[in-house]
């Protein structure tokens, strides 16, 4: 029992969901047709030109994503896979951090949306070493209120292999850093394409993160010992709850959790 709600309470939701909701598309599509909103919601591979290799390649990015696995781990899997997938190590390794970054970043901008009340400011914090890209450092520490047009454009990762992310901050907390002001803004653009938050389809990405907060808790009780009341409890709350919040659903959740552990005590 204790192994499994370890499992269950490690689990990035946001992230996951936003990584399984993608649209796999082949690469003439994704780079040449595609605006910069439309590719936040779909993903493709260059040099891949069937739709099943990159279907392939992308799922098990997400079963490591889900699992917590590692780069060695995904470059095993694509190995041992029953399709061939002819990328080399480097191009693998891009695959695998791009895309499991890019997922994290979206799932903590949502996480972030559903805070802003309390931290409503994001600063920019990037890994300082040699490996930072100019562009990158010139843009660490800039803090901007949530809601600004600069995370429109500047939201992390913005490029491939990008490690900045974006951290919350309470009033006091961006106030006594330093608030970034107008004329202090870079003027530098995100390259390759990215760039851009999922603000543009936050209904969209409300319902996906609560399908998936669904699905993982009916799993977890129904491979549980668990009480068929506390089960029943929690799998009509997630009928009634599913459009609302994510706070309330989990709140619901947790509820659930709590009745177990006392009646299994």
């Amino acid at each position: 029992m204790a192994t499994t709600t370890a499992a269950f309470d490690v689990k990035f939701i946001e992230a996951i969901a936003y990584a399984l909701n993608r649209k796999v598309v082949l690469p003439d599509e994704y780079y040449d047709r595609m605006t910069p909103i439309q590719r936040q919601q779909a993903v493709s591979i260059a040099g891949l030109g069937q739709t099943e290799q990159i279907k392939h390649v992308m799922g098990l990015v997400n079963d490591q994503l889900d699992s917590g696995g590692t780069f060695a781990d995904f470059q095993k899997a694509v190995k041992d896979g029953d399709i061939d997938i002819n990328l080399p190590r480097h191009r693998l390794d891009n695959i695998f951090r791009t895309n499991i970054q890019g997922a994290y970043g979206r799932g903590r901008w949502y996480q972030q949306q559903q805070n802003k009340d309390e931290r409503p400011y994001l600063m920019r914090d990037g890994i300082n070493d040699s490996r930072q890209r100019p562009e990158h450092r010139e843009l660490d520490g800039i803090i901007r209120p949530i809601d600004d047009p600069f995370w429109d454009t500047h939201y992390p990762p913005d490029d491939f292999r990008c490690r900045c992310i974006a951290r919350s901050l309470t009033k006091s907390q961006a106030e006594a850093k330093g608030i970034t002001t107008d004329v202090s803004l870079p003027d530098i653009n995100p390259q390759n394409g990215f760039g851009g938050t999922p603000a543009q389809y936050t209904d969209r990405m409300n319902k996906l993160v609560n399908d998936k907060i669904a699905e993982l808790a009916i799993t977890y009780y129904k491979q549980s010992d668990a009480i068929l009341a506390a089960r029943q409890r929690i799998e009509a709350a997630i009928t009634v709850m599913l459009a609302q919040p994510v706070p309330e659903l989990a709140t619901l959740i947790s509820e659930a959790q709590e009745l177990i552990d006392e009646e299994g005590a």
